[in-house]
Formats: structure tokens, C-alpha cells, sequence
């Protein structure tokens, strides 16, 4: 017997994990969709041939009327509405998956765990990278003491400029109040895999950065509100109209109405939308830089950079051991002795090319609706585990 899930949201990220009911519809069925956005519930409903009655404009209204039968639900709306939207499912006893970051607080995180625990509900959280095959060897070869014992992590996230154009300029994730800090939003599983890499206990946390560039103060001279009708646009490296209508990136995720291209979606962002703003006056209030450093309970040092400022995208991260190190950049782990000889290469760039990153998103959608079938299993990662990342980004927030 299938498990019925509802999801909450169909955006970017919910929108991979569809993509395990099309190619499992035995395993998993599609009970309710939440959509605020008319075009995506209706896309979504064609999709998975849903009966009007099952199809919600607001999870208000989902949750006061839906009655069908339902094991879960995928939680992937707006950081903001976390908090509530998981409160009331634990509620109705349906178990979680959540997107990260969990909500906008580490107390509301706390308080979503201690409700699941009262009611007997699962609650898993998407860290995608730890259903990684990369983090996975990762954590593999630290445990069986290929460097020996850890004595240190560096780890760097390349944002890239695009995207932190895209998310957290101009985007939905560009202001704290309404969403998370950008080191919770963009790092808190990266924090994850270092704590579940290496085992570390955390008893200190020190953190520096702050909104340095994208500010007023720093536009060009002669520039104004909107890239579109811009003097200086062509010689800007932050024009919208540049990344959006010439070089086309981060566009798949606009929705493109009945009758309209996305040509003219994009357009018509650049004249009125929040995507065609100037990128040094957005109302944007969160860090595009900072940089964090964790002390173990054994005094070893874990710094963590988060940098928007390069076009760089990625993430490279160093571990120091007692008897050599391990690098992992990009997609390639390499393993040193105490004198810098090669041991080992690990390159998983060819899985790293397959869709819905490397097929984990597909995995950690695998892994839950396992959990929610079989009484006596969790998920892989659970809100308890998330916990300490949680407390870690917030605390360096």
C-alpha cells in the first residue's frame, strides 16, 4: 500500500521532490497540494490528475477543510511559515519532511521537536548533502582514520554572485525578519555535514560579517532604480537584464502564465518586479560575507566562510588529521600523508552531473516515505539531529 503525502508549497525545491511520486507512483501518492500561485497548484494538478477539492490556494484553508486520508506531508513553503504550518501538522498526526532551515528561530525549532515528540511524529529534515555519495565517502574515510584523527576544518562556500543576486539581493531570502539570516539559510546544512562528518561537539561559537557591498553607497556613479532603464547597465557585473534576458540564468523558476512567454515574464520584471531592481538598492538587510569560527569541546577549531562576493560557486573544505589531510573540492576528494604524498582520489564529478543533485533529493525523498511506512524507523535525519546546526547558524546569525 502506497503512503499518501500532501505537499505544502510547490517551489524550486518540493518541485524535485515531486519528481520521486512520478517515477514511484506505487510506493508514494500525491493526497493535497498547497499553492498560493494559481499557475504552479494547476500545473500540479494536471500533473497528478488531483480532484479540485484537494487542490488549496492557502494552508489555512487546507488545514480546516481537508479531511482525506494522509500519512504525511512535504513542508517546502517560505521559512516563515515553518513554525505554524508544522505545529498543526503534528496536530493532525502527520509526519514531516521539512525544508531547511527549519524555522526562524532556534526556539521555534525546539518547540516544533518537542510538539513531534509528544505526538509521536516523525519529523525528517531535507540536508540534502548528507544523502550525498561525496559527503557520505566523506564521512567514510574520517572514520576509518585515513588522516587519523581530525585536528582541524576549514571550510569554504563559494555562493557565487548570480545566485546571491537571485536569492538574497533581489530574491525572497533578502531579508531576516521575513526568512533567516543568509548563514542560516544558505549554510545551516553545511555546518550539518561538518558535525556529522567528523563527530565534533560544539562549545564555542565566534562569527564576523555583515551587508559590505550590496548597499546603496556602493552603486555606480550615474546608475538608477532598475537595471532596465540604466545609463550604465552594460558596464555594471550586477545588471539584471544581463543575467536574466541575455545570459538567461536563474530563470526556470518564473512562473509563466497562460498566454504569456517567459520573455515577457522577464520583462516585465525588469520594468515593475523585485528581479529588475538596481542590486545596491534592494531592501535587502542580510550578510554577504561572514565568516564563523567553532571550537570543539577538544579545543579543534572548525572556521566556516560563507562568501557572495565571488563568482565562484562551490564548496571546498580542508580536514587536518594526525597523519595527513583530505581535501574535498568540488566533486574530487584527495588524501595526503603527513609529507603531502598522494594516498588517494576520489572523483564523483560524473554523479555530480546527474539531475536533482546526483539523484539525492530523490534519496532523501526515498528515505522519508520509507520512515513514515515502517513503524520502527526514522528518518536518516531527523529534526532532533538538525538541532545542533540549528543552534550553531542562529547563534552565528
Amino acid at each position: 500500500m502506497s503512503v499518501k503525502l500532501a505537499v505544502i508549497g510547490v517551489g524550486n525545491r518540493t518541485g524535485k521532490y515531486l519528481r520521486y511520486f512520478s517515477l514511484h507512483p506505487d510506493a508514494v501518492e500525491l493526497a493535497a497540494v498547497v499553492e498560493p500561485d494559481p499557475v504552479r497548484r494547476e500545473a500540479c494538478r494536471k500533473q497528478f490528475s488531483l480532484p479540485e477539492d484537494r487542490c488549496f490556494s492557502s494552508s489555512d484553508a487546507f488545514f480546516e477543510s481537508f479531511r482525506e486520508p494522509c500519512d504525511g506531508v512535504i513542508i517546502g513553503s517560505p521559512d516563515r511559515f515553518h513554525h505554524t504550518q508544522a505545529l498543526k501538522s503534528i496536530e493532525r498526526g502527520w509526519h514531516i519532511l521539512l525544508e531547511k532551515p527549519v524555522a526562524q528561530s532556534y526556539g521555534q525549532c525546539v518547540e516544533i521537536a518537542g510538539a513531534a515528540r509528544h505526538r509521536g511524529v516523525k519529523v525528517g529534515v531535507c540536508y540534502v548533502l548528507r544523502f550525498m555519495s561525496l559527503y557520505r565517502k566523506v564521512k567514510e574515510l574520517l572514520e576509518s582514520g585515513a588522516i587519523g584523527r581530525v585536528t582541524g576544518v576549514s571550510h569554504q562556500e563559494f555562493v557565487g554572485i548570480d545566485r546571491m543576486l537571485h536569492t538574497f539581493v533581489r530574491g525572497y531570502w533578502n531579508r531576516a525578519e521575513t526568512t533567516a539570516p543568509s548563514f542560516v539559510s544558505k549554510c545551516c546544512h553545511d555546518v550539518d555535514m561538518l558535525l556529522w562528518t567528523t563527530g565534533a561537539k560544539i562549545k564555542d561559537v565566534q562569527s564576523a560579517g555583515s551587508l559590505a557591498w550590496y548597499r546603496p553607497e556602493n552603486a555606480p556613479e550615474g546608475s538608477t532604480d532598475r537595471c532596465i532603464d540604466c545609463p550604465v547597465e552594460r558596464d555594471c557585473s550586477y545588471s539584471a537584464v544581463d543575467m536574466y534576458l541575455r545570459r538567461g540564468v536563474w530563470t526556470r523558476n518564473f512562473t509563466v502564465p497562460e498566454g504569456k512567454t517567459l520573455t515577457e515574464v522577464l520583462e516585465e520584471q525588469m520594468r515593475t518586479g523585485r528581479f529588475g531592481r538596481c542590486a545596491f538598492r534592494c531592501d535587502n538587510d542580510v550578510a554577504d560575507r561572514q565568516l564563523v569560527t567553532l571550537t570543539a569541546a577538544d579545543g579543534i577549531l572548525l572556521t566556516i566562510e560563507m562568501n557572495a562576493l565571488t563568482r565562484r560557486e562551490g564548496r571546498e573544505t580542508v580536514f587536518a588529521g594526525t597523519r595527513g589531510e583530505m581535501v574535498v573540492a568540488g566533486q574530487v576528494i584527495e588524501v595526503r600523508d603527513r609529507t603531502g604524498s598522494l594516498i588517494q582520489v576520489q572523483d564523483f564529478s560524473q554523479e555530480a552531473s546527474l539531475p536533482y543533485h546526483a539523484n539525492a533529493d530523490l534519496l532523501l525523498v526515498e528515505d522519508f516515505i520509507g520512515a513514515v511506512a515502517a513503524p520502527d524507523r526514522l528518518p536518516a535525519v531527523t529534526l532532533e539531529d538538525s538541532l545542533e546546526s540549528h543552534r550553531i547558524c542562529f547563534l552565528a546569525g
